[in-house]
């Protein structure tokens, strides 16, 4: 058990999630650290998902709900961080799962460290889960190599607000900006940049549920064009004022726009039009940049075939990918 007694605000934002919800609030409930304040917002729910809560409410002094109106994911965060007491916070989403030992580790790691900002890798899954046994390290990383390995998408390092633990203050002036689609993206980096090192452990702490109707997996919504608007200040932050990591930058941005213009109908030829402009913008500095992901790398070289040959190649790529 953990030798300090900070309070941990468990933020959880829900929304028609009946089917699983019961296992997320448990997970949390059943924490090995007990000092916790979490805070349920219920961002509208008509499915069933509002009753859980205050069932939940009721069992359990450490939990308050929220009941909005239906405004989003990033809303219902920014509603919590308004109201939340904890010394630190935390994220889980509400068809997710932590693990038993998911905000002691993550503090004790943050404490040892002296650091604001802790991390793990996650775990995916569909219905079943048993967290995978593998070596247990730990370590510290300085702001830089954990910013480029968050921009990389490498390592342990991903731009989901889950399976971290966070300081309080470094949400000073830092909201999720609402009615995005890259919410996540535009707000964790820059509480990165916030801390002189980043803690971190090998350990699996966080389930994340792989399912249908998630951000990703959505039909065309005007909101999938914030990918320019994010990954173009994305870009100017870090580039402006870290210059060495200007590369890693640009890979990030080049494959934001790159998931979205994939995604967008074929019919929507202005939307996928202004997408490409921007991936075009750090194209060549992807291609030569040893350190990006290998298909980011090959998709920047093919995007110099014309955007129709893209599609089709990478279309096919994506195909091929899903039948193995």
């Amino acid at each position: 058990m953990s030798v300090n007694n900070n309070l941990v605000s468990v933020i959880v934002p829900v929304y028609n999630v009946k089917n699983y919800l019961q296992k997320c609030l448990s997970s949390i409930i059943n924490q090995t650290y007990t000092n916790l304040e979490i805070i349920l917002v219920d961002d509208g729910s008509n499915d069933g998902s509002e009753k859980i809560c205050e069932t939940f409410a009721a069992k359990d002094e450490r939990i308050t709900v929220y009941h909005i109106k239906n405004s989003g994911q990033a809303s219902a965060r920014n509603y919590a961080l308004d109201r939340c007491r904890g010394d630190y916070i935390a994220f889980v989403d509400s068809d997710d799962i932590a693990k038993e030992n998911n905000i002691e580790t993550l503090l004790n790691l943050a404490e040892l460290y002296n650091t604001g900002l802790a991390v793990s890798p996650t775990q995916k899954f569909n219905e079943n889960l048993s967290f995978e046994n593998e070596e247990i390290y730990t370590g510290c990383a300085s702001k830089i190599a954990a910013v480029k390995n968050l921009l990389y998408q490498k390592f342990i390092f991903h731009t989901g607000p889950h399976a971290k633990i966070y300081k309080r203050e470094l949400f000073d002036g830092v909201r999720f900006p609402a009615g995005l689609i890259y919410e996540d993206l535009a707000t964790i980096y820059k509480l990165f940049l916030k801390c002189r090192r980043i803690a971190f452990t090998g350990e699996k702490l966080y389930a994340y549920r792989i399912r249908q109707g998630s951000t990703m997996r959505q039909n065309y919504s005007p909101r999938m064009l914030s990918c320019i608007p994010v990954s173009q200040q994305l870009y100017k932050d870090i580039s402006t004022k870290y210059p060495d990591l200007e590369q890693a930058a640009a890979s990030r941005a080049f494959s934001v726009n790159r998931s979205i213009y994939l995604q967008l109908p074929h019919d929507r030829k202005q939307e996928r039009k202004q997408v490409w402009q921007e991936m075009k913008k750090y194209r060549k500095t992807v291609i030569f940049d040893s350190h990006a992901r290998k298909r980011e790398r090959l998709a920047a070289l093919l995007s110099y075939s014309g955007s129709e040959i893209f599609h089709l190649f990478a279309g096919l790529y994506k195909k091929l990918q899903m039948k193995v």
